[in-house]
């Protein structure tokens, strides 16, 4: 904004004018004149009294006003440049700006004239002001007396804006200052480089410590600063800038711009991948953006200011930086935007990376998360536009403790090891054709794949995850895997379940339990669908950090959904199986608690709890604490431990089948006959087989039968 510094008082033009030429205004418009007018006119000078002062700002506007009397609405006015000559017949006038008789706006260039008749006032602008704009003005009415005019004088001074932004903004600290200066000063829609490079300098080099309270504010004046280099244009412009505290580039399309698909701007420290030309169609056809990087912003909006959890540690990542559409009516994004920020250091394995904006006092997530992410730079993606950063969390919950990376090894190993076992032996083995090992078969054979990657996937993380492609694939692999898993721990649980109900109905010779031509199916298909629909919805959830999925946008929920669900229902099934047994047992025989066929059988239940994946529940508070967290390690990774415990080891006739593959091939071995009769089958909950043992009947109920793994004595056998 301008000032006026006038030395006259309330004697307007005009009526010095009067004072000095006796010249009164009529209401017809013409004027009396008298003997000192005429000597007036030959010596062809004024007398003028009074100058009007006005200070403006390189790049910045200048505002004259010329206030007159009465009676001289209709005539023209001017601006004129220089002395302005007043002699009769002198046409050498400098006059950038004049209104004919009758009008009220006239504009030439950076020069604009408006006439209030009903303020009697009026106004020159002068716009994008330069050291060559400061001298002597006048302002000046065409009074019809020939060659002679109403004027009066104007000195314009234009100073640089950082002097004097350092000269009234004494105190370093005093932003406000800064802020006011600027916005009341420059309120052109367009300045030049230079002008936006000086005043983004002197407000950026304050002191952190008195930007930080006024974070916001700062943000906006940058922003408009910098969206005053934007120029229109009928085609396409682009432009880089670098000031000593910012770097970025400014990109303008126009109506006659042929240009489709996604656009890159691009500085040192970021990228910018935008659909500008689907912005212009919803903006007549123009639209311009410009990308601003700070040096040192992040000093000011570090990670303090970004909420985690209690024992998390926030630190920033990379520059802060500015995306803004200026003069743009409607700003919604035709797509997201994707920014590639580049890292200011490696980040560690511990460390979660996370997209922000600033939301006026924090930055926040909504609306950004993770595209992709390597060791020098990560992919953000982001429905909107703000200014935006890279924070990484530091949980120490998350961080590698090297105990429980090793205890997790050798869990995991453990684990592999009988799952392959107990694979060989559900394949190899023959079996009692009552028994169905479908649903054990595959949840094996699951378990080992999806184990076996997943401790792949983690041992070589850093190799794989500046691999994007490879991380989503490994992950959504891994989805599928693991839920495979659970939908067949599910179908155990169902088939189990329907043993034990039918225990009372069912012949000894009936075979218990579901189709694999039902099984199957079901196994894969349901998993393959919520993977598919998954994948539909936002193909980009797979690939996080981990190589796993991304918790943005609660892409999590297409894993722990399916897995919650199926663990409630187990759990449900369980209970229902012991309750079952149990009522059972204690009809069959009044002993029950005190015989070894009863431990025996109960340590097996309770091995067919971590079969049906109940300790998967332990996931929920492992975290809260290391014990938890090695004991949900141990449980989950074992899995297959007690699938071939119970389903193989214990089992009578598995055991000859051991031993006679152990006597045939062995060195300098004999093979001892050895029939397999027919011993128990090893179904969870069935029938007892021929030779079993029967518990003996309650009243006149039929005999339940239960094919537990034990011997014919009722008891389990030790070879």
């Amino acid at each position: 904004m301008n000032r006026h510094k006038s030395r006259h008082t309330s004697v307007t033009l005009s009526h010095r004018l009067f004072a000095v030429c006796r010249v009164k205004p009529t209401e017809s418009g013409t004027m009396h004149t008298y003997f000192p007018i005429i000597f007036t006119l030959l010596l062809g000078v004024y007398s003028v009294e009074s100058v009007i002062r006005v200070t403006g700002y390189v790049g910045g506007s200048a505002e004259i006003r010329c206030p007159y009397d009465g009676g001289y609405e209709i005539y023209s006015k001017y601006l004129c440049r220089g002395e302005c000559p007043a002699a009769i017949f002198c046409d050498n006038k400098d006059i950038p700006v004049k209104t004919e008789e009758g009008q009220t706006t006239a504009s030439n260039g950076r020069f604009t004239l408006h006439d209030n008749t009903t303020a009697r006032v009026f106004t020159v602008t002068i716009t994008g002001l330069t050291a060559g704009d400061c001298g002597r003005y006048r302002c000046a009415i065409t009074s019809g007396f020939g060659s002679w005019d109403v004027y009066t004088q104007v000195a314009l001074t234009v100073e640089d804006p950082t002097i004097k932004l350092r000269e009234e903004c004494k105190e370093e600290a005093d932003v406000d200052c800064m802020l006011k200066f600027i916005n009341k000063t420059y309120t052109e829609p367009t300045l030049t480089l230079k002008v936006v490079s000086s005043l983004l300098d002197v407000l950026l080099e304050a002191p952190a410590e008195s930007l930080v309270w006024r974070g916001e504010a700062v943000l906006q004046a940058t922003e408009t600063l910098v969206s005053k280099l934007v120029e229109p244009t009928r085609n396409i412009t682009s432009s880089r800038f670098r000031t000593n505290t910012t770097e970025g580039e400014v990109l303008s399309i126009g109506p006659d711009a042929l240009l489709t698909g996604v656009r890159r701007l691009g500085t040192a420290k970021a990228n910018l991948d935008i659909d500008l030309p689907g912005i212009a169609r919803n903006n007549n056809g123009s639209a311009s953006v410009v990308l601003l990087v700070y040096n040192s912003m992040q000093e000011v909006l570090n990670a303090s200011f970004f909420k985690t959890g209690a024992n998390q540690r926030p630190t920033t990542m990379s520059n802060v930086m500015s995306v803004v559409l200026p003069n743009a009516s409607n700003k919604t994004l035709p797509n997201p935007v994707n920014l590639t920020i580049y890292h200011e250091r490696s980040a560690s394995n511990a460390e979660v990376v996370s997209c922000v904006y600033w939301n006026v006092s924090a930055w926040i997530k909504d609306g950004c998360y993770v595209s992709a992410t390597n060791s020098t730079h990560t992919v953000c993606s982001c429905d909107h536009l703000s200014t935006f950063a890279l924070i990484v969390s530091i949980d120490p919950m998350l961080e590698s403790d090297p105990v429980v990376e090793i205890l997790n090894t050798i869990f995991m190993l453990i684990g592999l090891v009988f799952l392959t076992l107990a694979v060989m032996t559900f394949a190899l083995c023959r079996w009692n054709p009552r028994v169905s090992n479908v649903a054990r078969l595959n949840l094996c054979v699951c378990l080992l794949l999806a184990h076996a990657l997943f401790l792949l996937t983690q041992c070589f993380l850093g190799r794989i995850r500046i691999h994007a492609a490879l991380c989503k694939t490994l992950a959504g692999v891994l989805h599928f895997l693991f839920l495979c898993s659970f939908v067949w721990m599910s179908i155990e649980a169902v088939m189990l379940f329907l043993s034990v109900r039918k225990l009372r109905q069912v012949k000894a010779n009936d075979r218990a339990g579901l189709h694999w031509k039902v099984t199957l199916p079901i196994g894969y298909g349901i998993p393959l669908l919520i993977m598919g629909v998954s994948a539909g919805v936002w193909s980009d959830g797979y690939g996080s950090e981990k190589c796993w999925l991304r918790a943005e946008r609660g892409f999590i929920w297409s894993f722990r959904g399916p897995v919650f669900f199926i663990l409630a229902g187990n759990i449900i099934l369980f209970i229902i199986i012991i309750i079952t047994i149990y009522s059972t047992l204690k009809e069959a025989r009044s002993d029950v608690s005190n015989v070894k066929y009863t431990r025996v059988l109960v340590f097996k239940i309770m091995a067919q709890c971590m079969v049906l994946g109940c300790p998967w529940v332990l996931g929920i508070f492992s975290t809260y604490s290391p014990v938890l967290e090695v004991l949900f390690l141990f449980l989950t990774s074992q899995q297959g431990t007690a699938i071939f415990l119970i389903h193989c080891l214990l089992n009578t006739e598995v055991r000859r089948q051991y031993r006679t593959w152990w006597q045939k091939f062995r060195p300098y071995g004999h093979l001892e006959a050895s029939s397999t009769g027919s011993g128990t089958a090893s179904v969870s909950v069935t029938l007892q087989p021929q030779n079993a043992t029967t518990l003996p009947p309650a009243d006149n109920a039929t005999a339940p039968t239960i094919q537990w793994p034990v011997t014919q004595d009722g008891e389990e056998k030790r070879d």
